[in-house]
């Protein structure tokens, strides 16, 4: 079976200019004579904005197969999508175009409107997240996420790519960066994560990890991975 990125890109490929990211690297989003349309082929790439009183936020992360309309992103002062990892590929196609591909392919558009549904039940999710887990449970929530979205199994255990700034995870969860740097280390100190290299961590027990998170059955749910948490 064909994943998402393999059946997208086909129809898009012809109409996209393409372009290769480097770590805080920003998207384009000022007024242009069409909307655009982002398509995230590789790397993870951050929602950010300025609240009132100068508080920045990561308002959502976005990974490889994500759509992101220029439109979708709130009015708020500083808003952009920032590329997280080192190095990522993205599609820059204009909305219009896409549309006459999506009216011209019931199939395709199926396929494009599940996707921006997932995406909308993920940041329904972190509202969740936000309002009613405490710090550690917050943190454990965006590592079985990342774990489960980006991770590869192997025999130390389910590595992933970490490329968020510990500031970038306190401005995505609502929390000081202090607080995140020592519920980390306390995770680290009871083997739920583990360093893997330059810019990866390593859960070595991914049902421990989940134990930390009362919403880890639901996040699992919805990456089709709950087999992983009777393992």
């Amino acid at each position: 079976m064909k994943n998402f990125l393999d059946v997208v890109s086909g129809p898009l490929e012809p109409h996209a200019v393409r372009i290769t990211t480097r770590k805080h690297q920003k998207l384009l989003l000022t007024a242009q004579p069409d909307e655009v349309l982002y398509f995230i082929r590789k790397g993870l790439f951050l929602a950010r904005a300025s609240l009132p009183h100068l508080r920045n936020r990561v308002l959502g992360i976005h990974y490889p197969g994500d759509l992101v309309r220029t439109l979708s992103m709130p009015p708020l002062v500083g808003a952009e999508i920032t590329a997280a990892s080192e190095k990522g590929d993205v599609w820059r196609l204009r909305w219009p175009v896409v549309k006459g591909i999506l009216d011209e392919n019931p199939d395709l558009a199926r396929e494009v409107s599940d996707r921006l549904a997932d995406q909308a039940a993920r940041s329904a999710l972190h509202n969740v997240i936000l309002a009613e887990l405490n710090g550690d449970e917050r943190v454990a929530a965006l590592m079985i996420e990342l774990a489960l979205r980006m991770g590869t199994e192997t025999a130390a255990g389910r590595v992933f790519e970490m490329p968020l700034s510990r500031m970038d995870i306190a401005e995505h969860l609502a929390l000081n960066a202090d607080t995140v740097s020592r519920i980390v280390s306390r995770m680290r100190a009871k083997g739920l994560l583990a360093a893997a290299g330059r810019r990866h961590l390593v859960c070595p027990r991914f049902k421990d990890l989940a134990c930390a998170c009362p919403l880890a059955p639901v996040i699992a749910r919805m990456h089709k991975a709950e087999h992983l948490l009777s393992a």
